[in-house]
């Protein structure tokens, strides 16, 4: 049953439209709904709608909810994201732009490397290159084009803002230039590339961008506040004739402005197309106090669309915010460890209990204590599997095998030919288009393995992206690179070289690569029927730009992982680990950069939970800065919650320690009205 909020959206036909759609609202089924119902009521054909998300997770979702609602017969709509729409467009009509069907995509560490190459000559000094890295991304994140007269006035004024005026403008604009010509040679993609070529090609291609504005009825976009410039650019070029387009979002969870994600996006949507306005403002997945206590929290942000949310569930037993005080991190986390214990202990899964936090390193210290009480974890976005050398590798092999132009590509692959050094790779590269095949000039060890490889590579282009697993484990040259890997790891650590602990020390690469080979599967069963070969490599190797975490077990575990990556996920218990000021919210140099952001922050916090929420802090905490423990104070966010829902605090330092009972609410109250006093001089 839908409430009436979200039966007016489900009922919504033409016109542009804005959700507002607070945590736990349902809007994905709200989404999914009326997908369904335009497709088999409204006479609008799958490949007249769209549906645009912000990860793979959430298309999958949407993809499998959608399958269950439609006739069998009828197909489904694209479902997918912003990143791979342009892909496809890409591989489809990115001729007309000097694209290839079988241009390959970089993982981010290849394209920064290529970047930092072409920027090192301006700019020998390795800060200022990091600026101009930085500058690029603002660039990008913009939908400003680097070939486009007249995007030039706006990127010399976002030079300007940087700091790269005079002739470090013209070495910016010259490095980013070659770095642009260098791709398109190279028949090589970076991550934005999906969103600004793209654009090109529909500014170019007048009659294309018409053809697909015809084609397409109805546009969503999900997690419309997490847009960016760029984004918005590419989704005006796609509207369809009729604006019937729908963002759907909450602009109080918007914590992606350190990345360029604009949140006003929606509100200049809502003016620009005169769009209606729906509010989903019912939370069905926290308690009372847990939604009262992050509504007071986020009213404190101003130029925010008005959302008032309030909870359907009824209050349980003691429903309410904790605060933990302690005395240091150590054993603020041993304190965590011990209400986790508990919790498991009763019966609790844990598998339904996670632990947030806004720095990475904070991991460590609940790891630890964790450890000590045997009690099963996995953490969440903790490093991801792109990171890893074997997974680059593997994916490496994929991008050579489909495009033998794809530079960065080969200069990783080289590690596995023994005796082909950097010297090598830049005198293939240098002698054509197809650089393993002019191996004149290298030793002859090092020859006839470059030919091993690329007899490999041609193989591997034949069976398809579904044996690229299979590929490694069998091709002589990776698999000896991969042992070699693991025998350097055990003589490091002083273990035997022996078959049992060879195979052990494998095991964790081997779980990353089929990992990948597995979320490789997933995106190819989105690609047509009669798909080529070049277009299911594409789609296959689209993990470059999608991230893929660690791979899951069946176990349930404690879940820990940072708040931005909690974001869209749910636990029936929450512990926010360093409910501190200089975490939360987050300051560099005892300043807090965005405010606003940092609020909405720790709402999304508060919100990923179900049952209970509890806040720790620790007036002691080392935050990794070399400095040792630092002085810390409770997060002012404190007194901000408290005027939705009275927050109930338990003393844990030493020599002060309180019960969890109507005592600690008290001693609460005076400890923040002590507090407010302290933010309001």
């Amino acid at each position: 049953m839908l409430d009436n909020d979200q039966a007016q959206v489900v009922a919504h036909d033409d016109g542009p439209a804005a959700v507002l759609a607070g945590a736990g609202s349902g809007k994905t089924r709200c989404t999914t709904e009326r997908a369904a119902r335009r497709l088999t009521e409204s006479g609008v054909s799958s490949d007249g709608l769209m549906l645009l998300t912000f990860t793979n997770k959430a298309a999958a979702e949407m993809r499998e909810r959608l399958r269950s609602r439609l006739p069998k017969q009828l197909a489904l709509p694209w479902i997918g994201t912003f990143h791979s729409f342009g892909n496809r467009l890409l591989r489809s009509y990115g001729k007309t732009i000097g694209i290839p069907k079988n241009a390959t995509l970089m993982d981010a560490d290849d394209a920064g490397r290529m970047l930092d190459a072409f920027l090192a000559a301006p700019f020998p000094d390795k800060t200022r290159r990091i600026d101009a890295v930085r500058l690029n991304e603002a660039i990008n994140a913009h939908g400003l084009d680097i070939t486009a007269e007249a995007d030039r006035p706006a990127i010399e004024h976002l030079c300007d803002k940087a700091g790269f005026s005079g002739h470090l403008l013209r070495g910016v604009l010259t490095a980013l230039t070659r770095y642009e010509k260098e791709k398109r040679r190279a028949g090589i993609l970076d991550f934005s590339d999906l969103i600004l070529l793209p654009a090109r090609l529909l500014r170019k291609d007048e009659a294309l961008q018409e053809r697909l504005r015809q084609q397409l009825r109805d546009v969503t976009v999900d997690e419309a506040q997490d847009t960016d410039g760029a984004q918005f650019r590419l989704l005006k070029l796609i509207s369809p004739h009729s604006r019937t387009v729908l963002l759907v979002g909450d602009d109080d969870q918007a914590i992606y402005e350190w990345r360029h994600a604009r949140p006003e996006n929606m509100r200049d949507f809502i003016d620009e197309y005169g769009a209606t306005i729906y509010r989903l403002e019912r939370n069905y997945r926290s308690t009372p106090a847990i939604v009262t206590g992050g509504a007071a929290l986020v009213r404190h942000n101003e130029n925010r669309l008005e959302k008032n949310p309030y909870a359907v569930r009824k209050a349980p037993e003691r429903d309410g915010v904790r605060l933990i005080h302690y005395d240091d991190s150590d054993t603020m986390a041993e304190g965590v460890a011990d209400r986790i214990h508990a919790a498991t202990a009763q019966g609790t899964s844990p598998g339904d209990i996670a632990v947030l936090y806004r720095k990475n390193r904070l991991a460590r210290l609940i790891e630890t204590a964790l450890l000590r009480r045997a009690i099963p974890y996995r953490i969440k976005a903790g490093t991801d599997l792109l990171s890893y050398a074997d997974v680059r590798m593997m994916l490496a092999a994929g991008r050579l095998a489909i495009n033998r132009r794809d530079v960065r590509a080969l200069s990783r692959l080289a590690d596995l030919v023994p005796g082909l050094g950097a010297k090598g790779v830049g005198q293939m590269i240098a002698a054509g288009d197809d650089p393993l095949q002019h191996t004149g000039r290298l030793s002859a060890k090092a020859a006839k393995g470059v030919g091993e490889l690329a007899s490999a590579l041609e193989q591997l282009y034949r069976d398809g992206p579904d044996k690229l697993l299979h590929w490694c484990e069998n091709t002589g040259l990776f698999r000896s690179w991969l042992q070699q890997r693991a025998k350097n790891s055990l003589k490091a650590a002083g273990r035997p070289i022996d078959r049992s602990e060879l195979e052990l020390a494998l095991r964790p690469a081997k779980g990353r690569m089929g990992a990948i080979q597995r979320a490789m599967s997933k995106r190819l069963e989105t690609a047509a029927r009669n798909a080529s070969l070049d277009e299911r490599w594409a789609t296959g190797l689209e993990v470059i730009a999608g991230g893929t975490d660690e791979a899951e077990t069946d176990q349930p575990k404690v879940t820990l992982c940072s708040i931005h990556a909690s974001k869209g996920l749910e636990w029936p218990i929450v512990h926010v680990f360093g409910f501190s000021d200089g975490l939360m919210p987050m300051a560099r140099e005892d300043t807090v950069e965005n405010l606003p952001e940092e609020r909405r922050l720790a709402y999304v916090a508060l919100t990923r939970a179900q049952n209970q929420i509890v806040l720790h802090h620790a007036e002691r905490i080392d935050l990794g800065t070399g400095g040792g423990a630092e002085e810390m104070q409770v997060s002012r966010f404190m007194v901000e919650i408290n005027r939705g829902h009275q927050i109930e605090l338990i003393d844990r330092r030493q020599g002060k320690s309180t019960p969890d009972n109507e005592e600690s609410q008290k001693t609460a109250k005076d400890w923040l009205a002590e507090m407010r006093k302290t933010v309001n001089t």
